[in-house]
């Protein structure tokens, strides 16, 4: 058995170590992603609504999987919560999955897509977990 290791971006250490959390926990080959929100590096939510926010979470995932020492391709599985919106389910779904294969180009990560009441805060539209084996 390996050990643990916790991942985190320098700049979310602030926010993030003084709640005992990280980004990501490494054990042996996998790596478990805490969910990933529109949050860019000075700590505000994207403007320009959910693909907008889908893009940066999707950045946000890749940068983190890369900090670990992987890539996008190790990606095995995906899950999207949703916050409720006036739109359909499936118009919100289609604008994550173009956010997705802009940002995550080429790879087919299993998903897991789940629409919730709200997330953390009211203008956090989109949440993704994730994990890779590295």
């Amino acid at each position: 058995m390996g050990k643990v290791e916790y991942v985190t971006r320098d700049f979310m250490k602030p926010l993030l170590e003084p709640y005992g959390l990280s980004e990501a926990v490494r054990h042996g080959e996998t790596l478990t992603l805490a969910g990933q929100t529109g949050m860019d590096r000075e700590h505000k939510i994207v403007d320009g609504g959910l693909k907008a926010q889908a893009r940066q979470a999707f950045r946000n995932i890749r940068e983190i999987v890369e900090l670990a020492g992987g890539s996008v391709e190790d990606l095995v599985h995906l899950t999207w919560y949703l916050a409720g919106s006036e739109r359909s389910f499936m118009e919100d779904a289609t604008d994550v999955a173009a956010a997705r294969a802009e940002i995550l180009s080429g790879i087919s990560p299993g998903s897991t897509a789940v629409r919730v009441r709200e997330l953390l805060t009211p203008e956090i539209l989109i949440e993704i977990q994730a994990v890779a084996a590295l």
